[in-house]
């Protein structure tokens, strides 16, 4: 028996994980439409449906046989849907190619126009890098939490503003990337140079970047907070967040005070 999901990320992961409980495991060949999927989702065996408690809840371990990503779907996307998925691959530079995120800044507009050479290259390093990590640690017992880089402030949004589609998944990684940076910052473990450069880049590109991008309100920095707290990276009661040193150099942490986390989510909806 084979699946064959032919589709974007929410296909990819109902189908994979259908996958992963029948008869124990059967093989599936992922076909990702959408550039979120051919970067992201597609990739690393990683099949999750959300849940009413939070994101991904609800999941396995499965990975597919083959992945065909054929880059010439990401035509028929809207721009909305191709700049989402676009928030996935900035993630990769800005987690840990600062040479891939430099090519970005001045690729990334021809990329989003069309240009089909960039397009190429641009999924072809995502999943590069994807697939080295996922290598090295499949199950995420260590590096690959680096691959959630924005995803903490991401999946809080997102429950906040009910899974739909006032905030996309990638354009909600791409907001909380920006804001791990800003988290970083206050922190002193980088410049403030860095959020600026991420939230410019952002914002050429024409993409959600402030919490004031989001339309409808959000709640408090409270709530928000502890709407992270029920994310399934919590280990052992405490949150763990993707932080950075610099573009292309983050590393993983618990040890964030809870006081810094909403002074960065008080600013941000001050900003509203």
């Amino acid at each position: 028996m084979l699946s064959l999901p032919l589709g974007g990320g929410v296909v990819g992961d109902l189908v994979g994980f259908a996958a992963a409980i029948l008869r124990r495991g059967v093989r599936f060949v992922q076909i990702p439409t959408t550039l979120l999927a051919q970067v992201d989702s597609s990739v690393g065996g990683k099949t999750g449906i959300n849940a009413p408690h939070g994101k991904n809840l609800i999941g396995a371990f499965h990975q597919p046989s083959l992945v065909l990503a054929d880059t010439g779907l990401l035509g028929t996307l809207a721009p909305r849907d191709f700049l989402a998925g676009y928030g996935e691959v900035v993630k990769y530079g800005l987690l840990g190619d600062a040479a891939f995120f430099d090519w970005l800044e001045d690729m990334g507009p021809a990329m989003a126009a069309g240009d089909m050479a960039a397009r190429v290259r641009a999924v072809t390093r995502s999943c590069e890098m994807k697939a080295g990590i996922v290598q090295r640690d499949e199950t995420e017992q260590g590096e690959r939490a680096l691959l959630n880089l924005g995803h903490t402030f991401c999946h809080a949004l997102e429950a906040a503003t009910g899974y739909s589609d006032r905030l996309l998944h990638g354009e909600g990684v791409a907001i909380g990337c920006a804001m791990a940076f800003e988290l970083s910052s206050r922190l002193g473990l980088c410049s403030q140079e860095n959020p600026s450069r991420v939230r410019a880049h952002l914002r050429a590109m024409g993409m959600k970047t402030y919490l004031s991008d989001i339309e409808g309100d959000l709640p408090d920095a409270a709530a928000l907070l502890g709407l992270m707290g029920q994310d399934k990276k919590v280990v052992a009661g405490q949150l763990r967040f993707i932080l950075a040193r610099d573009i292309g150099d983050t590393f993983i942490t618990s040890d964030v005070p809870a006081d810094v986390v909403l002074s960065v989510l008080d600013d941000a909806l001050a900003q509203r």
